[in-house]
């Protein structure tokens, strides 16, 4: 990228290189790989390029951790944004399994309803 710069502006409040940006701002990056890291984790937006939003999780895949469907899909944030979302297996999960969530916390099935925290031991 050698001199050229790009005009990125800030969706949310963030760090780069120690310098601070406020939602909004607009500011220059001069490397383009950090540009793109940048954006990529939706920190900024870059003029001129299409944002491509993930698709939202329809299925999580038991584990430690586990996962969630389709591959690149938006991890919801809460339990409470696991309404709707497939389990699979769709019986209990066992000890230990969970998908770790946006918030960072985990999320287990029980056979019926998503419930706080990796499974318990079962006897």
């Amino acid at each position: 990228m050698a001199g050229e710069s790009l005009d990125v502006v800030a969706r949310t409040y963030h760090t780069e290189n120690g310098v601070a940006h406020a939602e909004g701002e607009a500011y220059a990056v001069t490397d383009r790989v950090l540009a793109e890291t940048l954006r990529g984790i939706g920190f900024v937006s870059i003029d001129g390029w299409s944002d491509v939003a993930a698709p939202p999780a329809t299925g999580a895949t038991a584990g430690t951790p586990g996962s969630f469907t389709p591959a690149g899909c938006a991890v919801p944030g809460t339990l409470g944004d696991m309404t709707g979302i497939a389990a699979s297996p769709a019986s209990a999960w066992t000890t230990g399994e969970s998908v770790v969530l946006g918030d960072a916390s985990e999320a287990a099935w029980d056979g019926a309803a998503w419930v706080a925290g990796p499974v318990a031991f079962r006897r």
